[in-house]
Parts: structure tokens; C-alpha cells; sequence
């Protein structure tokens, strides 16, 4: 008996190792993850600057048309940090900064139309001590998209340029901030906690997203959509959805393998399944905004919702308890 016991326990050892190994894997690969979205933050938003730029020497149609593509770009990458909050303090600290949001009642607009007024020379660092309304990628949109007719002034050329100066600032730090792992010094149940959590945070963001503009039925809210200046609030969401589908398969040492690992295919292969089915059918209009206008759109609206739905409530009700994981409140919750 006790040699059995001894057995036992050793077979238990080796079956602890193994999963350790497996979270030990999983976080690095995750965190590798978010350097990397990070540095494509940062590139991108480098390209927004310097397109800036050139739009403000320049400044015809083209050159509009360039920065605008610019800050898209940017816009589409920090979907891959947006709503997420767990990881790099750091990081998390930077959010506003980069995007503030919801924009209820156009605190940018009013506050950069404000900034114009002053008789100041606005750089990036001037920048640093004011609202993080003017300071991120809602502003640069706001000059884009709805008042680029400030930047054939040299005072509106300046304000932008400090916004998309301060952004590209805002990239450099975030770059900084996952250059270490936050996850490495946590034991494996925390940091698999950690994982479940940051997608949760950011499913719970897209569906505020959408809730928002929504509002009840046939009485939508438009201008609380993301990004309604530019007409890109579906664009943007749905890179959020590929985003999270991305940090879902973790390049195969995710929680679809974890899954798979502890004998739970059928769940792994329905939220797979579901993710991919969103990303596929994914409306072509880009604004939420025209979509709210239309039965169909808001039909279209209502089934990605549902879709989201489904994808909580299975992380939440099947995968956190298959996997052994306590799901606390979320940053959204009671909001």
C-alpha cells in the first residue's frame, strides 16, 4: 500500500509538472504576443505622425487620404489592447492617453477647439498636461475626419501634429511596458486566471461598444459608437474580434489547447467555431452608424451581439470551470 501511495503521488508530480510547463508556455507565448501588437502600435502610429506631417506641408486631398489610411491603422492595432485589463500595469496606465472613450458629449471636440484659441505653440509635451481627450487617437480622428479644415492653419497644424507627436510617445511607452512579462512570477493558476480574465475584460468592452449605440430598440444612439467621425466603428470592432480570437488560439498553447488537453474538444471546437463564424461573416459597411439606420444593419448588429453573448457566457460557464479557474467581476461590470 504505501509503495503504491508513493507511486501515486509521483505520477501526480509528474502530471503537475506537466501543466506547469504548459502555463509557463502559454504565458510566453501571450506575452510575446503583446510586444508584438505593441511594437505595431508604435510603427503605426510612427506612420500616423510623419503622415501628419506631410499633410500639414502639403495639404491637398491626397495627402488627407494618406494620414487618414494612417490613422486607421494605428486605430485598428491598439485593438488589440483595448478593454483588456490585466497585464502590465504600465500598459493598462496608458489607455485613456491613447483613447478616450465614449466621447458622450464631444469633450474632444470642445476641448481642442478650445486649445486652437490659445495663442501657444502646442508640442507633444505641452500635451502631457492637458485633458486625455486632445491626447489620442479621437483627437487625430476629430482633425481628420471632421474639422480638416483647421489644418490649413499654421496653429491647427501645430495642435495636430503635438496630438499625433504624443500618440507616437504613447507608443514608444506602451513598447516599454511589455518588455517584461507581468505573467512570469505568477504560479500557473493565477496566471491562467490572468489569461481568462483579459479576454473576458475585452468581451465585455465590445459588447459595451455596441450596447451603447444600440441603446433600445428603435432608439439607436449613434454618436456613442466609436469612432462615428470616421465612419470605422465596424472596423474597428472587428478587429477587436480578431484580436481576441487571436488571443484565444495563443498560437496554439491557448485556451483551445488547454482545452483539448484536459478532454474538452467539444467546448474548444464551439467557441473556435464561433469565432471564425463571426470573423467570415463580418457586415462589409464599416460605420455602425449607417447600420443603426437600416432594419437589416441593425438585424446584422443584433447577431454579432448575440455572437459575443455566446462566447462570454461559454468562457464564464464552461471553460473557467473545465479549466479550473475562479472568474471574479470584471472591469465593465455593473457599468
Amino acid at each position: 500500500m504505501k509503495e503504491r501511495v508513493i507511486v501515486v503521488s509521483m505520477l501526480s508530480a509528474v502530471v503537475l509538472a506537466g501543466c506547469n510547463s504548459d502555463a509557463v508556455e502559454t504565458s510566453k507565448v501571450i506575452h510575446q504576443q503583446h510586444l508584438s501588437a505593441a511594437n505595431q502600435f508604435y510603427s503605426a502610429s510612427s506612420e500616423l505622425n510623419n503622415a501628419m506631417a506631410t499633410l500639414c506641408v502639403q495639404g491637398d486631398d491626397k495627402k488627407l487620404e494618406t494620414a487618414q489610411q494612417a490613422w486607421t491603422k494605428t486605430m485598428q492595432s491598439w485593438m488589440s489592447f483595448q478593454g483588456r485589463e490585466k497585464g502590465s500595469e504600465d500598459a493598462l496606465a496608458l489607455s485613456w492617453q491613447i483613447q478616450f472613450w465614449p466621447d458622450k458629449k464631444n469633450t474632444t471636440g470642445r476641448k481642442l477647439s478650445q486649445l486652437l484659441k490659445q495663442d501657444t505653440a502646442w508640442s507633444a509635451e505641452d500635451l502631457a498636461s492637458q485633458s486625455v481627450a486632445v491626447q489620442g487617437l479621437g483627437a487625430a480622428e476629430w482633425f481628420l475626419y471632421e474639422q480638416p479644415q483647421a489644418l490649413s492653419s499654421p496653429e491647427g497644424c501645430q495642435l495636430a501634429m503635438a496630438v499625433t507627436g504624443y500618440i507616437n510617445q504613447s507608443g514608444k511607452a506602451l513598447v516599454g511596458a511589455w518588455q517584461n512579462n507581468p505573467w512570469q512570477a505568477m504560479t500557473p493558476e493565477l496566471a491562467l486566471g490572468e489569461y481568462l480574465g483579459a479576454l473576458n475584460n475585452q468581451l465585455d468592452y465590445s459588447i459595451k461598444k455596441m450596447q451603447r449605440p444600440m441603446g433600445k430598440p428603435g432608439h439607436p444612439k449613434p454618436y456613442q459608437a466609436e469612432s462615428w467621425r470616421s465612419g470605422t466603428s465596424m472596423v474597428n470592432l472587428k478587429a477587436s474580434v480578431v484580436a481576441m480570437q487571436g488571443l484565444y488560439l495563443a498560437e496554439g498553447h491557448g485556451l483551445d489547447q488547454l482545452l483539448r488537453d484536459k478532454g474538452y474538444a467539444a467546448t474548444a471546437d464551439r467557441l473556435t467555431e464561433q469565432f471564425a463564424n463571426l470573423v467570415t461573416s463580418w457586415p462589409t459597411e464599416p460605420s455602425m452608424t449607417a447600420m443603426l439606420k437600416s432594419r437589416e444593419g441593425y438585424r446584422q448588429l443584433i447577431s454579432i451581439f448575440n455572437g459575443l453573448e455566446y462566447i462570454k457566457w461559454t468562457l464564464q460557464d464552461e471553460v473557467a470551470p473545465e479549466l479550473g479557474i475562479v472568474v471574479g467581476f470584471n472591469a465593465t461590470d455593473g457599468d
